[in-house]
């Protein structure tokens, strides 16, 4: 027989002791990267703790609060009528108390009910055992007086589904083992208790007893204690699709006088908006003026080649008087003119900036330009892969079942370079400097000085801005619906509930600073950027802005020049001390003091007052192969002295923290010294690298890097930076449970990254990045580039 307990609490009972969980939804690197900092901090939970939480802050509150619950939604006059004696009711009661406190002692795996079994789970109507724990069961009747306020749906289904495990329909069965349980790896982290979604959300009970039918949902509920944005224990529910997020939380808040609060977040079906509508309707445009373009140079291909077959046939032609030169030359076409070329009109020019053909062979060819800089290239597909190793790493901690594993993985010698993959950004700094200095003096000289510094900053902004804001609007309208999972809808809400900010949302309100390039300026943290791997570009385009300054300077006035890099530089300096000191910005990744600031937070990182020094430096090394390039001429000492010097240097930075995950921290005056000059060093180590390429001196380095297959993918390289961390969004937060860590694991996942990045941003380059490119040359009738 059943416990006299109002309706629902055996459900919530059966949930609780199924689902003793703890998750924290992380949504970026960064949060992931400072959730397993955090860690370091927090008690190592044991299975007998989380056990005595659930018991004392989700058990106690629910068994206790029953009169409420029933009052609260449809009882006005509670009469439990039994078949118990006073005696026997005390004794239940007794028995009642006895289960709860023994329920903190269940082991889930092990839990048998006969004679029905749902993942390790038995029934029986009249004994269930829970690791050797017995509850006897009565019949429970209740006769009540119905208020005029009827019961919510919501806990009618429940009451229903609740019946129909007992009773052991198919559905019910389908619906409980769909909850998260108790697994292995608590001391490792294991924190995301997802359950099965997929399974869950396909039931659905069509049972004809005159009981309503409903659907199921996937919801994940998470405690919170003293409003701590991190949940202490989550764990994911299978409910009828009648019960939202607002009546679980009124239903498990109930008598809950501690300093713990529910939360639930469910899952969200998307109907399309009108944001999404638009995006769709302009990427369909696009498709059709890409199909136009496409056709229109497909006809021309084959009216030339229908040419020059026909030129062919008069040469072989016996009756054909042999051709001069001069008339060979002249070919006249058979079926009309040939609609291409520059004097055509401006609509069939305008098409032409959309052919798939033109574009895609022009990002696919090997060949550079004669002033380029080959070994350029092979460095910043390089660095690239760097950048998504490692974020594959931490956007990767997301979702995995043992991340303080990544705490011994960090400690590693051989896993630094993964470690301080932040380095990596700083050669992309590098390489702009250098490319803007190098390319603009070049073109200085050959215009006599001459530069339309206007069209120099519009050139830059249109080359840039229409593909990063068709990622961002793409982004914005069109993720929801790219892929679902446990926490999908979650991350990606368009509408969450008030206070929330997912991804979407922070693109929705912040958009505009990305199209001003401020966003690592406004808003912080960087958390709360649209797009906050964007921060890059934000500080790339205002190091540009004030590039001309310098180079003007450079050109027209060389020592005006070096005074004004040299004060930047100063100021670059002077910013990291001063930040350094006062934030108390440390170099160690779990720093003893948790309140302690690493010196990648958002203090020092994002901003362009304490990153422009990699870009001073590549503007130094532009300079220098502009005025010499050669005619350089280094001995051999010199050039072995050289690459040891920028080999060490390169080392040095990367791996010198190395013993801060052994006890060899460092002092405060050379964590001062490191975060100064780190990254101004290794962009001298890269200097020395493209100097040495570019010179001749490069050796087999210079084979490697100046390799003619590192083109097309250096062209793609700012498309695949835009998308290569939504793809790790969509695939992380689409999966439908957690991950276990291994090294083999994380370097397919970042392969596969790499390959599908790249094979989206050569679909976005060639259809959206090379028209827009196309297109401004055709507007502003531009022919050279800076």
């Amino acid at each position: 027989m059943l416990l006299s307990m109002n309706r629902n609490v055996l459900l919530l009972l059966v949930f609780f002791c199924c689902c003793h969980a703890q998750m924290q939804v992380i949504r970026s690197k960064t949060e992931a990267l400072q959730f397993i900092a955090k860690q370091r901090y927090r008690y190592n939970a044991k299975a007998e703790e989380l056990q005595a939480i659930v018991q004392d802050l989700v058990l106690q509150p629910l068994l206790y609060s029953t009169q409420q619950l029933v009052s609260e939604t449809a009882l006005k006059d509670q009469a439990y009528v039994t078949n118990e004696s006073p005696t026997e009711k005390s004794k239940t009661t007794s028995e009642t108390g006895k289960l709860s406190e023994e329920i903190t002692k269940m082991t889930v795996t092990n839990l048998t009910v006969k004679p029905m079994i749902v993942t390790n789970i038995t029934m029986e109507t009249t004994m269930m055992t829970a690791t050797n724990t017995a509850m006897k069961a009565k019949t429970m009747t209740i006769s009540s007086e119905i208020t005029e306020k009827p019961a919510s749906q919501c806990l009618v289904d429940l009451e229903t589904f609740q019946s129909d495990i007992l009773v052991e329909e198919h559905y019910a069965q389908m619906m409980l083992d769909s909850f998260g349980k108790l697994p292995p790896g608590i001391l490792q982290g294991n924190i995301l208790w997802l359950g099965l979604y997929d399974q869950c959300l396909k039931q659905s009970r069509e049972v004809n007893d005159h009981q309503a039918n409903f659907t199921a949902q996937y919801c994940v509920v998470s405690l919170i204690k003293d409003n701590n944005p991190q949940p202490i224990l989550n764990v994911g529910v299978c409910v009828p699709d009648s019960c939202n997020s607002a009546d679980l939380m009124e239903l498990l808040n109930i008598n809950n006088e501690s300093n713990i609060t529910v939360s639930v977040m469910c899952h969200k079906e998307f109907d399309y908006s009108s944001g999404a509508i638009a995006c769709l309707t302009l990427l369909a445009f696009l498709g059709c003026l890409i199909l136009v373009g496409t056709a229109i140079e497909s006809f021309n291909k084959y009216k030339e080649f229908e040419i020059e077959n026909e030129g062919f046939e008069r040469l072989a032609s016996k009756n054909q008087s042999i051709l001069t030169d001069n008339e060979q030359i002249k070919t006249i076409p058979l079926n009309g003119p040939i609609v291409s070329g520059k004097n055509n009109g401006f609509f069939i020019q305008f098409l032409l900036c959309f052919s798939l053909l033109n574009n895609g062979s022009k990002i696919l060819k090997a060949k550079q330009g004669e002033i380029s800089l080959g070994a350029l290239n092979g460095f910043r597909v390089l660095s690239l892969w760097w950048v998504i190793l490692g974020h594959s790493y931490g956007f990767g901690v997301a979702l995995l079942a043992n991340p303080t594993k990544i705490v011994d993985v960090l400690s590693r010698f051989t896993f630094q370079a993964v470690g301080n993959a932040t380095f990596s950004v700083d050669s992309f700094f590098f390489l702009s400097g250098l490319l803007v200095t190098y390319l603009t003096l070049n073109y200085l000289r050959n215009n006599n000085g001459k530069l339309n510094w206007v069209m120099f900053y519009v050139h830059r902004y249109l080359r840039l801005t229409p593909v990063y804001m068709l990622v961002i609007f793409i982004f914005t309208t069109l993720t929801p619906y790219f892929a679902t999972g446990p926490l999908y809808s979650y991350i990606f809400d368009p509408n969450p509930a008030p206070g929330v900010d997912t991804q979407i949302t922070l693109c929705q309100d912040y958009w505009w600073t990305n199209l001003l390039y401020i966003n690592n300026l406004y808003p912080q943290p960087i958390q709360k950027q649209c797009l906050d791997w964007g921060w890059y570009l934000a500080n790339d385009m205002q190091f540009f802005i004030i590039s001309p300054f310098i180079i003007y300077l450079l050109y027209h006035y060389f020592f005006a020049g070096i005074a004004a890099w040299c004060i930047l530089l100063l100021t670059c300096f002077s910013s990291l001390i001063g930040e350094t000191i006062k934030h108390d910005v440390t170099t160690e990744f779990f720093p003893e003091d948790p309140t302690q600031i690493y010196f990648v937070g958002d203090a020092i990182y994002v901003q362009p007052w304490t990153r422009i020094s990699t870009y001073l430096v590549g503007m130094a090394v532009g300079y220098i192969l502009y005025k010499y390039r050669g005619r350089v001429r280094m001995s051999l000492f010199v050039t072995l002295l050289g690459w040891v010097t920028a080999t060490v240097t390169g080392l040095a930075v990367v791996y010198g923290l190395y013993g801060n995950f052994h006890g060899n921290h460092l002092s405060k005056a050379g964590t001062v010294v490191y975060i100064t000059l780190c990254r101004f060093a290794w962009a001298i180590a890269v200097a020395w690298v493209v100097f040495a390429c570019t010179t001749g001196y490069g050796g087999p380095v210079n084979s490697l890097l100046s390799w003619s297959a590192w083109v097309p993918l250096a062209r793609i390289s700012y498309c695949a930076y835009l998308l290569h961390p939504i793809i790790m969004f969509v695939f992380s937060y689409s999966l439908p449970t957690t991950v276990y860590f291994s090294d083999f694991l994380m370097v397919y996942f970042f392969l596969g990254h790499l390959v599908i990045s790249y094979a989206g941003a050569f679909v976005l380059s060639v259809c959206a990045e090379a028209p827009f490119m196309a297109l401004e040359k055709l507007l502003l009738k531009r022919d050279k580039s800076v």
